[in-house]
This record gives structure tokens, sequence and C-alpha cells, in this order.
């Protein structure tokens, strides 16, 4: 008789998001109400699983279930399963990563961050900030960040925080989002007048808008295809009087939005308030072979080529971008190999054991 083998390590998410309860179903929904870090968390839990004992603790859900080879948990097991695990994974929630230290005394704790923070928007700097910082050091918390951009955004926020300079620092690991794509096959030819938009409109649909309507004033054949989250939908009213050019989709399941941008002359990107923590959308337009033209800052400057930035507060520029893209200078862009759902599972197997 064969010995069983060693005993899959124990591997916990924690996820405090308060909106729709998600699972590995959610992905095949058409307009999924979650945003790309629970759809990554999803992914990446469902493809640990083939190597590991996963766990998904949610604090919506109410019910456990079962699916994609995860085990799904109401908040009410957290205590219970952060004893058992051999490495916890909390979503975004700072004060909650030392705290489990409490019920996981010795096993690896880290915290995913998937936000850029503003540092006009930090309160001043104060003690508590200080404290935040020690605390994650002595529970010895791991930041789990999604791009180099990111990483430094992250140190140089907390140390805008603090009263008391120098150490100690805090422990980053990057680890990208994985990209999955679904090209069409065949690919559509390319439709030089199409734009697309397909994030949030807030704080960003206005300046997508007026670089439109600039471009368009001198292009008038363009058209600019807009897509948005469940979460987060553009509305009629958030459109401008004169609608011309403009295509109102909605929210769309992963596959029709990668058809819709397979074809478009570029993802039209040029806002610059709010700067990508790792820029998913851009890194899934180039494994579609489309370009991106966005504002030069944020994972911007870490995914997309110099052709692909600019200063979008310059709607001149804009417009010339776009033109010479138009009359066959549009660049040439593909796939990142070291973006593949694999790639990145293996930098998460390295990390977690």
């Amino acid at each position: 008789m064969r010995s069983p083998g060693p005993a899959r390590r124990r591997i916990l998410f924690v996820e405090t998001f308060g909106g729709a309860v998600y699972d590995d179903r959610t992905l095949g929904q058409a307009g999924p109400a979650i945003g790309g870090s629970e759809t990554t968390l999803v992914r990446i839990a469902c493809g640990l699983a083939a190597t590991h004992h996963v766990d998904v603790v949610q604090y919506v859900r109410t019910e456990p279930r079962d699916g994609g080879g995860v085990r799904w948990h109401p908040w009410s097991a957290l205590r219970q399963l952060a004893r058992a695990a051999d490495a916890i994974v909390v979503q975004r929630h700072d004060e909650l990563a030392p705290r489990l230290r409490r019920f996981a005394l010795r096993t690896p704790i880290f915290l995913w961050n998937h936000d850029s923070i503003d540092y006009a928007e930090l309160p001043p700097p104060s003690f508590k900030a200080d404290r935040e910082v020690l605390l994650h050091g002595l529970a010895g918390v791991t930041r789990v960040c999604l791009s180099p951009f990111h990483a430094a955004n992250q140190a140089e926020a907390l140390q805008r925080q603090r009263r008391l300079p120098g150490p100690p620092s805090p422990r980053i690991r990057v680890i990208p989002n994985p990209v999955v794509v679904y090209p069409p096959d065949p690919r559509p030819p390319l439709d030089r007048d199409k734009l697309v938009y397909c994030s949030s409109p807030t704080d960003r649909l206005p300046m997508i808008l007026a670089a439109f309507a600039a471009a368009r004033a001198e292009m008038p054949l363009l058209r600019l295809h807009l897509a948005s989250p469940r979460y987060d939908p553009i509305r009629e009213e958030d459109l401008p009087a004169d609608r011309d050019g403009i295509v109102l989709m909605g929210s769309l399941p992963q596959p029709e939005l990668h058809r819709q941008l397979s074809d478009a002359l570029c993802l039209f990107y040029p806002q610059w308030v709010v700067p990508e923590a790792f820029g998913l959308v851009f890194a899934e337009a180039h494994a579609l072979g489309t370009p991106a033209l966005a504002h030069n800052f944020g994972a911007a400057v870490d995914l997309l080529t110099p052709d692909e930035r600019l200063d979008a507060r310059d709607l001149g520029a804009v417009v010339a971008r776009v033109r010479a893209w138009r009359d066959g200078a549009r660049p040439h862009v593909s796939a990142n190999p070291a973006l593949t759902l694999e790639a990145v599972l293996g930098q998460w197997r390295e990390l977690l054991g």
C-alpha cells in the first residue's frame, strides 16, 4: 500500500468586501457585479486549489459552498480557519491583518492591496500611522502589491503619514494580477474609427468625454464605445446632450468586452486623476493586440510603451496621437508572458509555500 503524500498546505483568503457575494460561478456571469480585484482573487484561489487546500472567508456570505476546488465560507468561520491555516492572505483590510496574529501565532500573514493612494487625500502625519507600521512589523505582515509603481506608492503613502522618520519599513512583495482574455476567432479587422473605454466612470468619465469631443471635432467619423462594471455603471445622464459618436454598451461579459476591444483602434484612457495600481485593462488590451492611449502615470509607466503614454491634459497631443494611429502609426502590442495565469500562480506558490 502506498503511503499517503504530504498534506496540502492550507491557504486562507480573507475577503472583507461588503458588496455582492461572489465565487467561482461569478466569472461566467454577464457584467459581474465585482471588480478586477475580486475577479483576481477567484482566479488565484481556484488556481492554487490544484496544489493547496484553499478556503475563502467572505464578510457578506451567509452559507458555505464548495466550488472551483475552493471552500467558500461565511465570516463566522474566520477564527477557526485562521487557527488552522498555513498562510493567510487578507484582501485590502490594513487593520485586520495584524489582528489575525492572535489566532495564528506562527502563520505567515499577507495584506493584499489593490488600490493606489492619492497623497493629496492623506490625513496629517500622526503617531497612529507609526503605530500601524509598528504593528504590521511586529505581526510580520507582508504587503502584496500589484506593480512597481503600486509598491512605491504604498511605501511613500505610509511614510508621509508617519510622525517618526526612519524604520521600520514595510515589507512589500510585488505580484501582478493575472491576465485572462477571450480573443475572438477569427479576429475581426481593425476598425480605425473605433475607440473603447471600459472602466469605472467615477472621477474619470468627464475627461474621457472631453478628449473624445476634441478628437471627433477633427475626425468626425470617430466613435467612442463605453462599457463599465455593473457596480459602477455609466448612465444616460452621465453623457453630454450631443451624443453623436458615443455608443453606450453597458456592462458586458468578458468575452463580449474582449471582442469589442479586439478590433478597436485603441483603448481610450486619457484621464489624469486616478492612477492605475496595476492596469488590468491595459494588460488585457495588449493581450488582444490593441494599444492603449493613457496618461503617463501610475502603472501605465510599468505596462505601456512610450508611444502609448502622453500628457492627457494636453488635448492637442491626444488628438494628434489618435490621428497618427488612424493614419498607420498605431503601435504593435502583444501579451506579456509574465502576466499569464500560470506565471502569476507560480509567484503565489513560491510566496505561500
